[in-house]
């Protein structure tokens, strides 16, 4: 047995990953989600460790859990939440499946964006001070 090639799967863990869908024959037909993404800012921001989403898109973002629950502190967490669950509404509601973010410099299968979304909202939850 060979191992998958991960060369476009997100990390979201040491031996986890988000698999990426092809949009090949889709890219044409991506809508721009940058507007609903911009509550995520904040965190995005501080994703941004690898290098800049101008020169390598998603990969210079680090979306492993690790990260995440690091760049967590000193941001208010339940704007996090709520931007990520009205994120998730939108890029479900795309019909084309296909999502582009010109922020992150990226475009994929709106499936993958989804996962990624919730990855990010169930470490946020997760992270969340009690009332």
């Amino acid at each position: 047995m060979t191992e998958r090639d991960r060369q476009y799967d997100l990390q979201i863990d040491d031996d986890e990953w988000i698999e990426h869908i092809s949009i090949e024959a889709r890219y044409g037909q991506a809508v721009d989600i940058d507007a609903h993404l911009a509550g995520l800012g904040p965190l995005i921001d501080r994703l941004e460790s690898h290098c800049v989403a101008g020169c390598c898109g998603f990969d210079a973002f680090d979306f492993t859990r690790d990260a995440i629950d690091a760049a967590l502190p000193g941001l208010d967490q339940a704007p996090l939440l709520a931007a990520c669950a009205s994120a998730r509404n939108a890029v479900a509601a795309i019909a084309s499946g296909v999502v582009l973010s010109n922020r992150m410099n990226n475009a994929c299968d709106s499936r993958v964006f989804l996962r990624l979304l919730e990855h990010i909202a169930s470490r946020i939850a997760g992270h969340a001070s009690p009332v």
